[in-house]
């Protein structure tokens, strides 16, 4: 094989390799949710959305500061293990903790942004601040 004919296949290779890379990030697409946070409710505009990128924009419109957790679990929202002493649901003992934001990023009128990229399967989106859980903040979340 001559000099060139192995350079043009080595530049085609190359080419084609950036052309797919491209391709598959341009193709990437990310799911909103955008999410409301209020004395004591979470209100996400999906419930359901398919697996991959997901951004959870929250939005605090009550006058306490809240948080978000994302937890991927079998358990329904409201069934949660809870801890009667601190006031909280058992996070760790239902699931994994997939992502949060902190109630410091989202204190009232405030918004803050959280992007996981989530597999199939059924997730809790909560706020897990002393009473709010056993008070109703907290929601069923689908990923198909």
């Amino acid at each position: 094989m001559s000099f060139l004919m192995t350079r043009r296949m080595f530049l085609t290779a190359v080419a084609s390799t950036l052309w797919f890379a491209c391709r598959r990030q341009a193709g990437e697409t990310i799911t909103t949710v955008n999410v409301e946070l209020g004395e004591y409710f979470i209100k996400p505009d999906k419930t359901e959305v398919p697996a991959g990128k997901v951004r959870f924009v929250a939005k605090n419109t009550g006058q306490l500061e809240h948080e978000l957790i994302v937890l991927k679990t079998d358990l329904p929202a409201h069934q949660l293990p809870y801890k009667q002493a601190e006031q909280k649901a058992e996070e760790e003992q239902a699931g994994e903790i997939l992502g949060e934001i902190e109630p410091d990023e989202l204190p009232p009128g405030k918004s803050a942004e959280l992007t996981l990229d989530l597999i199939s399967g059924h997730y809790v989106l909560l706020c897990n601040l002393p009473e709010h859980y056993k008070n109703g903040m907290h929601i069923d979340f689908r990923v198909r």
